[in-house]
């Protein structure tokens, strides 16, 4: 059971973000999970699904070494502040026990990972049974933690389905290859994932064990990047002001004589653009 407040508090801003991230693909995300019936609650933050497999969208947003796993329930431990210890490796084997025996899941449907923001040292992966499957997914043969599957966050790739748990790195560098990853793949089409991500990028700066998570909570975060929004569509640019918005969205704020403007000038457009199609065709038909 969690006894560090801070631990406790980061832990929140992971599973609120992949709330607010794997919602509209209809991924269940439960933060401080009971794995027994009787138990306290517990650090865990708990992925579900429906059906046989994880779809295409859900994927996109997953990351490596659990979007490729057939388990319908992944059950997270996130290593913040602390390093992965051997301790903490068993700790999460026996909560997936826990969890199969009070479910009456079998093996195959549960995946224990074990989530780190820091990088553990080769000498310690080495014991523990530990090697690089992929880059970032380290596995082991070893009974006891050979079911855990390790994510280190400083290694895994800064591709769109590992982008918001790499904000969590803690090499500054790979959070922000992280923020570029997201701003690339427009994954942020939700408002308050948008702000969320915000948020983030002005309040988390990992130096250390400072006890900065006491203070920043998801709350925090959310209010903090929804106000930077607002700012930025009372002084931004255009482009800035739509940055994060769906079509949906955009729509919602304009009136019907605005859409209908919108409507003529994006059909305007699509004429131009198949004409010149037209034209090119004209062109090369007649060089050949």
């Amino acid at each position: 059971m969690a006894t560090n407040k801070a631990r406790v508090q980061y832990h929140r801003l992971l599973g609120s973000g992949m709330q607010l991230n794997l919602a509209s693909v209809k991924v269940t995300v439960t933060t401080e999970s009971s794995i027994l019936s009787e138990s306290p609650r517990v650090d865990i933050l708990l992925l579900r699904r429906e059906g046989a497999a994880w779809n295409g969208a859900q994927r996109a947003r997953l990351p490596d070494g659990i979007r490729d796993s057939t388990a319908a329930h992944i059950l997270i431990e996130f290593k913040y502040t602390e390093s992965v210890t051997e301790d903490g490796l068993l700790q999460a084997a026996a909560y997936d026990l826990f969890y199969r025996q009070v479910q009456e899941l079998p093996k195959e449907q549960t995946l224990p990972v074990v989530l780190s923001a820091k990088t553990p040292q080769r000498s310690r992966l080495a014991k523990w049974g530990y090697e690089e499957s992929e880059r970032g997914v380290f596995r082991s043969n070893l009974p006891l933690v050979g079911r855990v599957v390790l994510l280190v966050l400083n290694r895994l790739p800064a591709s769109a389905n590992n982008a918001f748990v790499k904000l969590f790195a803690s090499r500054k560098q790979e959070r922000d290859s992280g923020f570029a990853a997201l701003a690339r793949s427009g994954i942020a089409e939700s408002t308050d994932f948008h702000a969320y991500i915000l948020g983030l990028t002005q309040n988390l700066d990992v130096k250390g064990d400072t006890g900065m998570a006491e203070v920043l909570t998801p709350e925090k975060v959310l209010a903090y990047g929804k106000r930077m929004r607002e700012l930025v569509f009372e002084t931004g640019t255009p482009e800035e002001r739509l940055a994060g918005l769906s079509p949906d969205e955009i729509l919602a704020g304009l009136s019907l004589e605005e859409r209908r403007k919108l409507l003529h000038l994006l059909q305007k457009e699509i004429d131009a653009g198949a004409e010149g199609g037209t034209d090119r065709a004209r062109t090369n038909k007649g060089e050949n």
